[in-house]
């Protein structure tokens, strides 16, 4: 195959390795860093119900039909939005679309975004018809459609993309869309072909390996030999040849196949390990376990992942010790990863003991990578032996610690830590008041949160300087402050803070507003201290349609929901002291407007 057409120069170590490293999926129980105030009581949200105008789709489809360009354009545009936020029917405008598509006298624009919009729609049937308009009208409309054709592994452009191949003078980019096109339909003719352009050592690195990638998607056997000659031919790069040798496998599972990559997975290259690793893993995590140790002190962010990966797929006590190294890895991701998939093991009777000891040792450690994710994972196993760590790093230099280390105190609820986290707490609420400190209102919340599972009666006069309403306060803290009065005083009658959190509630002064999530935490406490006098209070404010939400919104926001919240916990509250069970809140009716075109009411 001779030398075609050269790409822009291509960084081999950067843009090649973005279309080579994806990590395999695995399935890793997610630790979420949760307000327990959100959860504590349940409040189902009810269901939501898109409403649409009945004439909105019919507009659009008649503003298809006007001369205008611009008019086409947006109508098209706003056809293809409108589907991907759910709007139904919207597949009556696909004939129309096709009319614009094909028609010799419309503007590229508007075809332009005809074309989208039947790609979008998932117009299937007008496979043909895109297809025709993209040889005629120009090389961005081909890209487009060309890529949807291979998306749908519809083969409406197989003979052009075979010719194409077999053309000395293919544009570059039509090339490589050719080829990713005859890989996605698993066209076998071509295989010699693309082969014949893997193995030529002067064509362009970036087409070799488009090339490579659309073999192994066709081949499923019988090109070992093929991967093995490149993976030690040094007429080229050789990191070029290995990566194609890797591409060559993405199917292949023999021996033969296992052993070139067993080969290369020990390559210096980091692309070229990481490619190898992941193939091995995908073919089966053992063949990596031996090289999984070596693998996850590797100086590469994919082939540690690619290492730890194999030991979470198959772990045994002895390897989460070194598996834990990873808990305070540069990688965020990846530290992630490694506590989700740590959590997820820990469910295991043998691994949840060396789990646990290993996931100490890091948060003894003085690396704050590791004490954030060692605080998380041990926060999430409810390890109570944790307490005296946590309450150290309490004052850490990073929000990054602080924040999972105050929540982890939550979750391992320790007696023993009442007088460090109301200490603490008091510190951060006087420092609060001269500095602005990040994560500072976050800290707090989880702390107070704390006081509350643990019912630290001492705290209660910290908690109540939370209630009134102060422009510097914040929503977080004092949401969760007013939480956990509501748990310390549990089934008892307390005249005082029921007045104020009521005055909470019936507060409506607009300089400053008072928080809907904090009348929602005023409300919940009410009902939990048995505050009957406040029952009727609350129904009528649930009845009386403050608590409801315009009737045309564009999306459940932040604000809509916690004014539906609020409604929830009014209704729980008047449930929980009378035994009367309010309407159910009717569903929330979204109505998406805003659009370019809308129907006159």
């Amino acid at each position: 195959m001779s030398h075609r057409h050269l790409l822009k120069s291509v960084c081999l170590s950067g843009w090649f390795l973005l279309h080579l490293c994806w990590v395999a999926p695995v399935a890793l129980a997610e630790i979420h860093l949760d307000y327990l105030m959100d959860s504590d009581p349940n409040l189902p949200f009810p269901e939501t119900v898109l409403e649409v105008d009945p004439q909105l789709v019919p507009l659009w489809i008649e503003a298809l039909g006007r001369p205008e360009i611009d008019m086409q354009r947006m109508a098209a545009e706003t056809i293809a939005r409108g589907h991907e936020r759910g709007i139904p029917d919207l597949v009556h405008a696909v004939p129309r679309l096709e009319e614009i598509l094909t028609s010799p006298t419309s503007h590229p624009a508007a075809r332009f975004a005809a074309a989208r919009a039947l790609i979008v729609l998932e117009s299937r049937d007008s496979a043909a018809k895109l297809f025709e308009a993209s040889e005629i009208y120009g090389a961005d409309l081909r890209q487009l459609v060309e890529s949807a054709l291979a998306a749908w592994e519809d083969p409406s452009a197989r003979d052009v993309w075979a010719q194409r191949l077999g053309s000395r003078e293919t544009h570059p980019r039509d090339l490589i869309q050719a080829i990713r096109g005859l890989g996605a339909l698993r066209e076998q003719s071509v295989l010699p072909t693309l082969l014949a352009i893997v193995n030529e050592p002067t064509e362009n690195p970036g087409i070799r390996l488009v090339a490579a990638t659309a073999a192994g998607q066709i081949a499923e056997t019988g090109l070992e030999q093929d991967a093995e000659r490149l993976a030690s031919n040094p007429q080229t790069t050789l990191f070029v040849n290995q990566l194609c040798a890797v591409r060559l496998l993405a199917q292949h599972a023999s021996e033969a196949a296992q052993q070139v990559l067993i080969s290369m997975a020990g390559k210096d290259e980091p692309a070229v390990a990481a490619a190898a690793l992941e193939r091995l893993n995908q073919i089966d995590p053992s063949l990596v376990l031996p090289l999984a140790e070596t693998a996850i002190q590797s100086s590469d962010p994919q082939v540690r992942r690619q290492g730890a990966l194999c030991m979470l797929q198959l772990p045994s006590p002895s390897l989460i010790a070194p598996l834990s190294h990873l808990l305070g890895d540069p990688n965020p991701s990846l530290r992630r990863e490694v506590s989700e998939g740590l959590y997820q093991l820990s469910s295991q009777p043998e691994l949840n003991e060396p789990i646990c000891e290993a996931a100490m040792n890091v948060l003894a450690g003085d690396r704050w990578q590791g004490q954030e994710q060692a605080a998380t994972l041990l926060g999430a196993l409810e390890h109570q032996p944790a307490a005296s760590r946590l309450v150290e790093l309490l004052d850490s230099p990073r929000e990054e610690v602080r924040l999972p280390v105050s929540w982890a105190l939550r979750k391992v609820a320790v007696p023993e830590t009442i007088p460090a986290i109301i200490e603490h707490a008091t510190l951060l609420t006087e420092r609060r008041k001269s500095v602005q400190q990040p994560g500072l209102d976050e800290q707090v919340a989880y702390l107070f949160e704390a006081l509350g599972v643990l019912h630290a009666e001492d705290a209660t006069s910290l908690l109540m300087q939370y209630v009134p309403k102060r422009i510097r306060s914040n929503d977080l803290s004092r949401s969760s402050a007013i939480w956990a009065l509501g748990l310390l005083n549990q089934g008892k009658r307390n005249p005082e803070l029921e007045a104020a959190l009521t005055e909470r509630i019936m507060d409506f002064a607009p300089q400053p507003e008072e928080r809907l999530v904090v009348k929602e935490m005023c409300a919940i406490a009410l009902g939990r201290m048995q505050a009957i006098d406040q029952a009727g209070m609350m129904k009528q404010f649930a009845e009386s349609g403050e608590t409801k939400l315009s009737p045309s919104v564009n999306e459940v926001s932040e604000n809509n929901r916690s004014v539906m919240r609020l409604d929830l916990a009014l209704r729980w509250a008047v449930r929980e002291l009378t035994g009367e069970e309010m309407p159910t809140p009717p569903a929330l009716i979204i109505i998406l407007r805003n659009w370019f075109l809308e129907p006159v009411p």
